[in-house]
């Protein structure tokens, strides 16, 4: 994902889930080369969204509605 020899590199996702207890969202530790990929580790026991990191930095993509 990174470019040879820089420190630059491709926009990538990681799945986060809904941790009721703490009320905060938790990073799975696997990261993701499209969103589809990253939905589709998603489990049904748990809120998840995806989260897209680029150079400029991290933010969520807006959560899939269930149809």
């Amino acid at each position: 994902m990174r470019n040879k020899s820089s420190a630059r590199f491709e926009p990538y996702y990681k799945v986060q889930w809904r941790d009721d207890v703490s009320l905060t969202w938790r990073d799975i530790q696997k990261s993701f080369s499209t969103v589809a990929e990253a939905e589709a580790s998603f489990t049904a026991d748990k809120t998840c969204r995806v989260m897209e990191i680029t150079m400029q930095g991290r933010h969520p993509l807006p959560i899939p509605q269930a149809s």
